[in-house]
């Protein structure tokens, strides 16, 4: 099987979330908490044994989905030239919240916790890998900054994704410097709302210089 290693490597991200979860179990408070504010307060919790396998569910769910939406590609979108990129960004996901899980029961086990902190890195440097390799992802409908306009021409897409990866990785620094800043809530939204919406603003912009909204290709 192609990219063999990196499936394997996934699948057993998955299995290490599963155990370090039950060895934790014995360990955490009942409820789990489950849920800070943006000031790193705990404001959400849940009853085991829900609150201690919760994440290791929705991880578990996630990776056999995206493992699973390469076979079924319609014809036009299939992967197959990027599917080491998509597999990379898919174990990348698994450490992701397998971090995240481990930062949650770290918090839950010990007040001075930062979990903003360690929260907003983790999140900055996903951006900042993710940010990394979005010019290598073929046109398709599951990954990358799929809008009406990226998926419906070739040179809309490669251009928006171009501008999105910088986007993202100036985006990843921003966050993982906002814990360190008074600016924190601000960064937060400015980056919530640039991640969202340059991408689509600048796809729109391209598909009407390209191709025109008047039924007629432009020259």
């Amino acid at each position: 099987m192609r990219h063999k290693n990196l499936i394997i490597s996934t699948l057993l991200i998955i299995l290490i979330t599963w155990i370090t979860a039950f060895i934790y179990s014995d360990y955490l408070p009942d409820p789990v908490p489950t849920h800070w504010n943006i000031d790193g307060e705990i404001d959400g919790w849940t009853a085991k044994p829900w609150g201690v396998y919760i994440l290791p569910i929705i991880d578990t769910a996630t990776i056999l989905l995206l493992l699973v939406l390469p076979k079924i590609a319609p014809k036009g979108f299939r992967l197959e030239g990027a599917l080491k990129v998509y597999y990379l960004l898919t174990l990348v996901m698994a450490v992701f919240m397998l971090m995240i899980m481990l930062f949650m029961f770290s918090a839950a086990l010990n007040k001075g916790f930062n979990m903003t902190t360690w929260i907003m890195s983790g999140i900055g440097l996903l951006f900042i890998i993710i940010g990394n390799y979005l010019t290598k992802i073929p046109k398709n409908f599951f990954l990358g900054i799929r809008t009406p306009w990226t998926l419906s021409n070739d040179e809309v897409w490669y251009k928006t994704h171009r501008v999105s990866a910088w986007v993202f990785i100036l985006a990843g620094l921003a966050m993982m410097l906002s814990p360190f800043t008074p600016y924190q809530k601000i960064i937060l939204t400015t980056v919530i709302i640039a991640t969202a919406a340059i991408p689509i603003l600048y796809s729109l912009y391209l598909y009407k210089n390209i191709e025109g909204f008047d039924g007629n290709e432009k020259e």
